[in-house]
Formats: C-alpha cells, structure tokens, sequence
C-alpha cells in the first residue's frame, strides 16, 4: 500500500524571487524539471517491509511498450514574476531523466495541475513574493521553477523543507506492485527525498512524534485531550515560547539529551565516544549518570517549577482524588490509608526520600538520597558501579544466595547484549574511519540494515 502523503494535493506554479531559482526557467520560458523515466517505461513503485516500523517504499522505472511520457509540453499556471498575484502560463520542458537516489526516506507526493481540483485557494507570503497554496488536507507539496517546498499547514504557515530541481523527479504514469495503475490527465507524481527518514535518529523521533500528535502533528500546551504529561513536553521542548512544540523541537530535545549521554561516555573529553569500544564504560556506571537522569526527571515531571515531585504536579488529572475539595491531594486522599500502614520496606524507603516528611521530594533530597546509596554500593570508591559491586550490597544485605545468583547471570546477559549491540554501533557510526566516533556521526547514523539486523537478534 502506499503511504497516505500519497493523497497530499498541490498545484504546480512557479515562483521568480531569486537568480538562483531562474537556472532551470528556459529563455522561452518554460519550467524545466526532470522527468523519472524515459519514453517506453513507466514507474513502478512497491513496498519492501523488515522488522522496522514502517516499510520501505521504493521506486523503478520498468518497461512498458508503447509507454509516452505526456508531460512535456504541458501548461501549469505560475505566477507573473511583475505581479506575484496574476496567474500566466507556462510549459514544462524536460531537464532529463534521473529519478532521486533515496534509501528509506524516498517521499512521494500527488501533484495537480488542475488550478482548481478539490482545493481552497489562498496566499500566504514567502520569501520576496508569494505562493498560490492550494489544498484539501493539512500538509500541501508545491513544484516550484527550481525548487519543490513542502508547507505545514497546522497554525502556522512555514516552508519546511527546499529540494532542488536535480533532486526530485516527476511522473505522470505509474503503478503499484499490486497491479494498481494510475494515469490521470490532471495529476502528476513528485519523488524526492526526505533527508529525516534517511537517519536512524530522526526515523524513530519522527515515528515517536506522529504517535504522540497524530494528524495535527503538533504538541499544544495546555490542551486538554493531552494531559499533563503532553503538557511537559511542551514545557521543556518549546525552543520558541510559542506554547506549542512542533517535530523540530521535539527533535532537538533529544538531541540534547543524547549530548548528555555522549558527554558522560566520552571520559577523556575529547569529542569522541570511541573509548567505549575499549574500557569498561558500558559495564559500570559513573555517579554522574544517574544524578543527570535524576535531574532531567525532575525537570520533566516538575510541573508547577518547584524543584520537587509532589501530587501538586499531577493535580490536573488526579483532582478526583481531592476528597476535601481543597485544591490539594494528599498521599493519604491518593491511596487511601496513612503512609505509616505501608509495608515496613516502602514505609522506610519513603522516609528516607523524603526527609521532612511534606510530601514532597526536592531535589536536594533525592539527589541525598542517590548518593548515600551510591556509595554504599561503591566499595572501591571510584565513583562508579559494576554488576559485582552491586551483588555484593545485596549480599551485604541479607538477600539469598540463589536471589543473587539470579540477578547476577540476568545483569551479565543483558550487559553483554548491550556490549554489543554499542560495539557494533560504534564502528559503524565512524562514516570516516578515523577510529573517533563524534556526536555528530551518532546524529547522522543511517545504517538501516544493522537496526534491522538488531531487531532480529534481540
């Protein structure tokens, strides 16, 4: 099956701002583009599926006897480069035959050239002029003389990506591999490709975000239908002060919390992970790893911006709770019985954390409370912790010998799976082979074929 932006409509026009856009604009002045295949093939397109969330759609040209490609010729309404809102026309000539070179990111788009198919007109500014946006859907693809440019059409309207003319193609003839075949007079198929779907990083933050926000594709603060735990993400991922979070935030945010992590594996601070491949930094756990994930939990789940974790932070869904209708919830009014009839473990366990007993766990006290633990368990006293060290503090404590013999074979299976899944990351990551894996390297890392093989393994 094809991906549904199949069904995203637009309208070929043409846009003269700049001298760089006028290079693929003839003297005669028709707008050359190239077209996929050649006379005597059409274009195939199927979909190939692995163990990855989504297939991989692909692309061919296949022969096809007596197959013409009609679009050379044909005219599209542009708008006049002296008056950026009188339509003229023009003709599109053939640049040549040469379809995008994509791997998983191949993205293709259903075109019209019919002004007026199934759309709503309006003008939006761009650049120095204006684009004629023509759609029936929230995301809009528009073929432009030199460019194709790709619209968000949420609440704001922005470009959010250029593709020049030598990398998208267009067909006006195709079919699927389930037999399916397509040839409509008025409409015409872009390929191109999306550079996100091309990395490993993006293709899983994309997926991640369209899960979250469905069809809006965009995380509102404050919404109702998302709750408090959408609501933080906005709180910590909106770069903009917009009260909204759209994918390139969302993506950054993870970005930056991968640097935390690369700058906690990288131990010689030389902008390089490549000492994971030789030391023991996936076996053992510094302090400073867990106090970073204490931290960062704390700012996401910190609602209200007190530097702690109470009920006050979940207030909007737990208000049912709120017996006394006092605009607070207790522990009490939470779980129905005072903390002093927990079970003796939890019960100690709490007032450890939390240390004056209000309820509320600062910072302060659970960062106390990691590090008194830490270094119970830290026997050599460098500031990390291994498996071993940790058997040994649960032997310390009482626990039996057959409890702590399971826990040390299942903790050595998983570290040793995770070994190598890192190893073979790594080498990888390194594109240039310098034996130095930057954060830069992880970012871009586009080896499909060793996620899928992963996958497989675990």
């Amino acid at each position: 099956m094809m991906d549904p932006i199949l069904f995203v409509m637009g309208v070929l026009v043409l846009l003269q701002t700049s001298p760089n856009l006028a290079m693929s604009q003839s003297g005669d002045g028709a707008v050359r583009v190239n077209f996929c295949c050649p006379d005597e093939e059409i274009l195939r397109l199927r979909t190939v599926w692995d163990n990855l969330p989504t297939g991989t759609l692909q692309a061919e040209c296949v022969r096809k006897k007596g197959a013409k490609n009609i679009l050379e010729g044909i005219e599209i309404s542009v708008l006049d480069s002296k008056n950026n809102q009188t339509q003229v026309k023009r003709t599109l000539a053939k640049l040549g035959n040469k379809m995008p070179k994509c791997g998983r990111g191949l993205k293709i788009t259903r075109l019209h050239t019919n002004l007026y198919a199934n759309a709503t007109s309006q003008f939006y500014p761009y650049g120095s002029g204006y684009v004629r946006i023509l759609t029936d859907g929230s995301h809009v693809r528009l073929l432009t003389d030199g460019f194709t440019v790709a619209f968000d059409m949420s609440s704001i309207i922005r470009p959010a990506e250029k593709v020049d003319t030598e990398d998208y193609c267009l067909a006006d003839t195709w079919e699927t591999d389930n037999g399916d075949s397509f040839d409509d007079d008025n409409e015409i198929l872009a390929l191109s490709c999306d550079p996100c779907l091309e990395e490993v990083l993006c293709y899983f933050a994309r997926i991640f975000f369209n899960g979250l926000t469905g069809r809006r594709r965009l995380l509102i603060g404050g919404d109702v239908r998302q709750g408090v735990l959408f609501d933080n993400i906005v709180r910590i991922g909106d770069k903009n002060g917009d009260n909204e979070v759209n994918f390139e935030e969302f993506e950054s945010k993870i970005v930056e919390y991968l640097k935390i992590a690369f700058n906690i594996l990288d131990r010689d601070n030389d902008g390089s992970i490549d000492e994971v491949l030789t030391n023991e930094a996936i076996k053992e756990y510094s302090l400073d790893f867990f106090e970073q994930i204490l931290n960062n939990a704390v700012v996401y789940f910190d609602s209200n911006g007190d530097k702690s974790i109470s009920t006050d932070d979940f207030i909007s869904v737990l208000r049912f709770n709120d017996r006394n209708e006092d605009g607070e919830v207790t522990i009490y009014e939470l779980i129905g019985m005072s903390l002093i009839n927990l079970p003796a473990p939890l019960y100690t366990a709490y007032t450890l954390l939390d240390e004056d007993q209000d309820e509320k766990l600062t910072v302060d006290e659970m960062l106390g409370f990691l590090r008194r633990t830490f270094s119970i368990i830290d026997k050599s006293g460098d500031c990390n912790i291994n498996l071993e060290e940790i058997v040994t503090a649960l032997g310390a404590s009482n626990l039996k010998e057959d409890f702590q013999l399971g826990i040390k074979l299942i903790g050595q299976q998983y570290i040793t799976l995770a070994k190598y899944y890192v190893d073979g990351f790594i080498a990888k990551a390194d594109i240039n082979k310098d034996t130095k894996v930057t954060l830069e390297e992880i970012v871009k890392f586009a080896d499909f074929s060793f996620i899928d093989k992963s996958i497989q393994i675990a």
